[in-house]
Formats: structure tokens, C-alpha cells, sequence
């Protein structure tokens, strides 16, 4: 007993690293419109971004020993890493990665984790959504839609029932929902490596989601047909896209004060399958049985 536990606490502190990695490695690779080490961005700095990451590593580690103990409770964790930091700045991502490290232990490979992370998702109580309000009055974000149908300052939802809501006008509700398609798309992306480079690779995945998914957060701030355009101009783009074009589409998009964030929020989400990848390999697993997950 006292072996299989010491695993999970390694296993559990391997995941933390390798999805606040995420997050930083997102950030750090320069994409048309998103804050990186050469510029900030209209309400995102850089520096914001990794800190928000170093503070969410020890939640995403709790995360997943929770996962390990089929502890209910998960929001209070993003709730935790919001009341860490002055400038919180990775909500969509951290909503994404949070799952994931849920969902870790038992998990035998990424696909299996996204299957798990998804079905966790639709399973978030009313306890999650009661802290999950509490960080919306913390950072007051234009994160999740409204509906006529669902008036979200109610206090009686289930997280998993928002989520499903939201996923007619949020990108990110609509991933986790759906078990991380897009996710995986950007880990299949990286696997491949055909941009001859891991900054190269991520780049044509973020040009590539962009293309197929009119980001989230443009359409939120700046409408539909303002995010469609965007995407129409991604697509154009090599699938490889050389530095100059980067650099075109990025003055295009700061000069109108247009950040694709949802769309950096899969890439991170994406990177952090690509990080996790080896160490689902290595077949340390915990004491959570068969496929449950909550």
C-alpha cells in the first residue's frame, strides 16, 4: 500500500509539472495576436501568463491526487489559483487542464485520458459550480455565454450542466464537453513534427485551429463576423507558415485589438497531452479502479 501510493504522489507531481510546463511552453512560442516573451497584448502580459502557470502547478497536482482518491471537488482548486495571483490569466486554460489532471491516474494513454476528462466533465456538481462562481466574481471575465434559457447567477447548476449550455457560444465548454477533439488534434500536430521544429509545430497547430475554429474569445468581443474573417485569414497561410506571414497576420490582428485567446487555450490544452504522453507511458498507476472517474 505504502508503494502504491509513494507511485501515485510521483505520478501526481510529474502531471503538475507537465501541464504548468504547458502553459508556459504555449505562451513562450510567439502566434499571431497572443502575449509572448516579444509582446503583450491588449488585457494579457506575458509575464501575467507564467505566473498564473507557476501558481496553478501545485492545484493541477492536487488535481490529480484527488483523481487518485475519487475526491468530488475540483473547482475550488481554480478558485485557489485565482486568489494566488493579481492578474490571473489563464482561465480557459486551466478549466481545460484541470480535468486532465483528474483524470491521470488510470489513465493507460491520451486518448484514454481526453475519454475520461470528458465524461468527468459532464459530471461536475453543484459544488464545483459553486466555486466556479466565486471566480467569476474574482476576475468578472466575459468567459461563459448566457442564454435565455439559463440565468447563470442561479446557485442551484452543476458545473457539468453550465458547461454543457455554454457549449453553443464558448469554444472551451465546448471542448471539454466533447472530450478534447481539438486537443488531440494539436497533440497529432506536434507528434508529427513536420514543421521541422516543436515552436515551428505549434505555430502551424495554432494557424490550423484557428482556420477550422473561429476563436472564442473574438467572437465574444467582437462578433461573429469579425472572427470568421480572422479564420479566413488563417487559412490562407502555409501549413507551415514561414516568419514573414506570422509576422503580417500578427500586425494585422494587434493593430485591431484582436487576440485569438480561446484558440491559445487548445494549444496549451493540446501541448499538455504532448507532455503527459510519456509519463502515461510508464505504467505507474494509482489506486483508482477500473474506468471510473468520479
Amino acid at each position: 500500500m505504502r508503494g502504491r501510493l509513494e507511485a501515485t504522489s510521483y505520478l501526481c507531481r510529474r502531471v503538475g509539472l507537465a501541464l504548468s510546463t504547458a502553459s508556459v511552453l504555449e505562451a513562450s512560442v510567439p502566434k499571431p495576436g497572443n502575449a509572448s516573451p516579444s509582446q503583450d497584448v491588449e488585457g494579457v502580459r506575458y509575464t501575467d501568463v507564467v505566473l498564473s502557470a507557476l501558481v496553478m502547478e501545485p492545484k493541477y497536482r492536487e488535481a490529480c491526487l484527488r483523481g487518485a482518491r475519487r475526491s468530488p471537488t475540483l473547482m475550488d482548486l481554480l478558485h485557489e489559483g485565482v486568489k494566488g495571483t493579481e492578474r490571473f490569466s489563464i482561465l480557459g486554460t486551466a478549466l481545460l487542464l484541470l480535468p486532465l489532471a483528474y483524470s491521470s491516474p488510470g489513465s493507460e494513454d491520451v486518448r484514454d485520458l481526453t475519454m475520461r476528462a470528458g465524461q468527468l466533465v459532464r459530471t461536475l456538481s453543484q459544488e464545483d459550480w459553486k466555486w466556479f462562481r466565486k471566480v467569476l466574481l474574482e476576475i468578472s471575465p466575459s468567459y461563459l455565454g448566457r442564454e435565455d434559457r439559463m440565468d447563470y447567477r442561479e446557485e442551484n447548476l452543476r458545473m457539468g450542466e453550465v458547461l454543457q449550455w455554454s457549449t453553443n457560444v464558448d469554444e472551451v465548454s465546448r471542448e471539454m464537453v466533447r472530450g478534447y477533439p481539438l486537443s488531440m488534434e494539436v497533440y497529432r500536430i506536434l507528434k508529427r513534427g513536420e514543421c521541422g521544429s516543436f515552436v515551428k509545430d505549434v505555430q502551424s497547430a495554432f494557424i490550423y485551429l484557428l482556420s477550422v475554429e473561429p476563436d472564442g474569445l473574438i467572437v465574444r468581443k467582437r462578433g461573429g463576423r469579425v472572427a470568421l474573417q480572422v479564420s479566413k485569414m488563417a487559412s490562407k497561410l502555409s501549413k507551415c507558415p514561414k516568419d514573414e506571414e506570422l509576422e503580417a497576420f500578427n500586425s494585422y490582428l494587434k493593430e485591431r485589438g484582436l487576440n485569438p485567446g480561446s484558440t491559445a487555450d487548445l494549444i496549451a490544452s493540446g501541448i499538455a497531452l504532448y507532455e503527459l504522453e510519456p509519463i502515461l507511458d510508464t505504467n505507474v498507476r494509482s489506486t483508482l479502479p477500473g474506468r471510473c472517474d468520479r
